[in-house]
């Protein structure tokens, strides 16, 4: 096996707390800029290397039907609602991650009963307000990379008084910091969410050394305690073929902790009936069973 001497000296650095986030960083561009110069794919669009890569990374995200469970569509029509599982309340908590313009989901939760923590470090404040509304002008990043503006779940965990809890809601769409988030999570902490709602972003870099190492480990680490359970390509931009292998380069996916019930067989083609395109002004992206085992 080819040793991965990049990803092992970021891991060492990483595990140094005297190195300061914006350091870190730094650090990550030359990384990837250093595995720019390795031999690329010529032609990644029809490259059999490439296509084991994606398959790797994709099949950590096929879904699977959730038994003895419906679904149902939650927040505004188009861009902003999202395919949940219906399931009960649990702790009646739930984190709302990237908020912009629209708390259309985060007042569906909120009108549940739900308690909705939201962050977001690109605005000043909510569009909307409600009772059960707790905002912070705070971004979401991993541990390692929190500073200034940026935060770790963790850390709010603690500061929220939630460290107890095992059965909150994660709705999470921060433009690509999904990935250092859950790269560097722990089991217990991804455990304290029964279900969770993410848009994924850049699948169209996964023939990237770099950006690919990382991904994939946010991808094992959620894979290892949820299931995926719905699938949706958002249609704000157009599909990428990557070896032979034609995806989205942005997708919504809906996790369930494995413990909430048994998984089999996925029966569904996507997008399904509850499915709205992000943009209705552009065709929906047809994935099928979205399988590639």
């Amino acid at each position: 096996m080819k040793t991965d001497h990049f990803g092992l000296g970021l891991r060492a650095f990483k595990r140094d707390k005297s190195l300061k986030p914006h350091e870190y960083n730094r650090l990550e561009k030359r990384v990837e800029r250093l595995e720019e110069r390795l031999k690329p794919a010529k032609a990644p669009e029809m490259d059999v290397a490439v296509q084991r890569q994606a398959k790797e990374l994709l099949k950590l995200i096929e879904p699977k039907d959730p038994v003895g469970l419906s679904f149902e569509r939650v927040g505004q029509e188009y861009d902003g609602g999202y395919i949940m599982a219906e399931i009960a309340a649990g702790d009646a908590v739930a984190y709302s991650l990237g908020i912009n313009r629209d708390v259309s989901w985060d007042k569906a939760m909120a009108n549940r009963g739900f308690q909705i923590f939201q962050y977001d470090h690109t605005i000043s404040k909510l569009p909307e307000k409600h009772p059960n509304f707790h905002f912070k002008k705070l971004g979401i990043t991993s541990p390692v990379l929190a500073a200034d503006e940026l935060t770790s779940l963790p850390a709010e965990f603690r500061e929220n008084g939630h460290e107890t809890c095992r059965e909150m809601t994660l709705k999470m769409d921060i433009e690509g910091h999904e990935w250092d988030v859950f790269a560097e999570m722990d089991t217990a902490d991804l455990q304290r969410f029964r279900q969770i709602l993410m848009e994924v972003h850049d699948l169209n870099k996964l023939h990237k050394p770099f950006w690919s190492r990382k991904a994939r480990q946010a991808l094992r680490n959620l894979h290892a305690t949820h299931q995926v359970v719905h699938v949706h390509g958002n249609n704000n931009s157009p599909l990428r073929v990557l070896g032979g292998i034609a995806m989205p380069q942005t997708m919504e996916l809906t996790w369930l902790r494995r413990d909430i019930c048994e998984f089999t067989t996925c029966t569904r083609r996507f997008p399904t009936p509850l499915d709205q395109p992000n943009n209705p002004n552009n065709a929906e992206h047809h994935l099928g069973s979205f399988c590639f085992s």
